[in-house]
């Protein structure tokens, strides 16, 4: 589900990527600057984005059937050893709407073939059965599935959140890239 926001700037980016290789060793300590520059401009609406996943007003029972399967799912994922920590813990963030937002990602590439910044929710993150939720959850007609399963199918819906809150970021996340492609084009220069 990623956000197919064009920022004016990839061509530039996709330049700035073959100088690095021009200039050497020093090409790739200011690769991973620059990648670090850009995350750190687009980490706000990265927060911004799970934030709004999180405050979508949602109405119903507390948990259901997806709450489980998801508690499942994270516990099954987490590296930690302690198993009562790793069930304690997935059962803080099963909710869907946490579930989800943990599932935001931001992927930053700066190679010469393919730069881009992209924040897209990681459906790998979610249990298999539920990876189109995010999707539902983001569109005004919802989605309908059976209460606990059974009969009586019922109708949710969702709330816009996630490329409308990419959108307000947008300039913000743009200028900051800019500035920090020609932070690093100085310093390939100078």
């Amino acid at each position: 589900m990623p956000a197919d926001l064009k920022i004016t700037g990839a061509e530039q980016l996709a330049a700035l990527a073959k100088r690095f290789k021009q200039v050497g060793p020093k090409g790739k300590d200011l690769q991973k600057e620059l990648r670090k520059a850009i995350r750190t401009g687009a980490k706000p609406a990265l927060v911004a984005t799970r934030t709004a996943v999180k405050t979508i007003p949602v109405v119903g029972v507390k948990q259901s059937g997806g709450h489980k399967a998801r508690e499942e799912h994270t516990f099954n994922r987490s590296k930690t050893k302690d198993e009562a920590k790793r069930r304690k813990r997935a059962q803080r963030v099963s909710g869907l709407r946490q579930t989800v937002a943990a599932a935001v990602q931001l992927k930053v590439a700066t190679g010469s073939r393919t730069p881009r910044v992209r924040i897209f929710v990681d459906e790998a993150r979610m249990p298999e059965d539920q990876r189109t939720l995010p999707k539902h959850l983001d569109s005004e007609t919802g989605w309908r599935h059976p209460t606990f399963g059974k009969s009586p199918w019922v109708k949710q819906y969702g709330k816009p959140w996630f490329e409308t809150t990419i959108r307000d970021h947008l300039d913000k996340v743009r200028s900051t890239i800019l500035k920090a492609m020609d932070d690093i084009a100085d310093k390939i220069e100078g």
